[in-house]
């Protein structure tokens, strides 16, 4: 997740469909649907929210545990405003009819997809919090290639685990990447993150190991190895 100022002028990327599926969530599956992040304040404050709690222990240990709520403030309020790509990009799953799930997806060109107010931040953080927020966001930003598609963040609601959300929110990114004739989707994990068997499961395997030190144990937390893991993709869907 990126932070930083920037002049977004992303373009939506456009491409002729592969294949005749729907996407993945368009109807309903055991209850649960896709849609795309939308700009109003409901859906800021649950991606906001969802977002800090879910990855409450990397963001704790930039901003410490009392600054949690200022931070999931911060960040509903940022989620207002962005240029469209931002919202094309980020996916809402509903479990009948409730935000459950949500996940962003990031494609070559798209390293900046949202601007930042860093006024509000520091008001929220103050100076050296905002700061070890900063570093946090760039040093998990990502460069994507031509021809992959990355899964910057994907999260579930605690009461919705076991309802098969993030599997479908999984088989959502597939298809987005499919569409943009992409030929690898990737993302990164912990190594004590439980949902490397959700990501097992779905076809992704391990292609790089990152020991948790230096810059990445300041930013991230404590010791311990971080996974690249990816899935090679095929466009000839029917």
């Amino acid at each position: 997740m990126s932070y930083e100022q920037y002049n977004n002028s992303i373009s939506p990327v456009t491409s002729q469909p592969v294949g005749n599926s729907p996407a993945p969530g368009a109807t309903p599956i055991n209850g649960v649907t896709i849609r795309t992040l939308q700009d109003t304040t409901t859906d800021a404050e649950f991606a906001g929210k969802l977002v800090v709690e879910a990855f409450r222990g990397k963001i704790a240990h930039n901003v410490t545990e009392q600054k949690l709520p200022a931070t999931a403030r911060y960040m509903s309020a940022n989620n207002r405003g962005q240029a469209p790509a931002f919202y094309q990009r980020t996916l809402v799953a509903e479990l009948e009819g409730v935000p459950v799930g949500l996940m962003q997806l990031k494609f070559h060109g798209d390293k900046y997809l949202n601007t930042a107010d860093d006024d509000m931040l520091t008001s929220e953080l103050g100076c050296w919090h905002t700061f070890r927020f900063a570093c946090f966001s760039l040093i998990t930003d990502e460069d994507v290639k031509k021809g992959k598609c990355y899964v910057d963040h994907i999260c579930v609601d605690d009461r919705a685990r076991g309802r098969g959300v993030g599997k479908l929110l999984l088989d959502r990114a597939d298809y987005e990447a499919r569409q943009r004739q992409c030929h690898t989707i990737y993302l990164g994990v912990l190594t004590t993150n439980r949902a490397m068997r959700l990501y097992e499961r779905q076809g992704y395997h391990v292609t790089k190991t990152t020991s948790m030190c230096g810059c990445l144990y300041c930013c991230i937390g404590p010791p311990g190895k971080l996974y690249e893991m990816e899935k090679p993709l095929s466009t000839n869907i029917p």
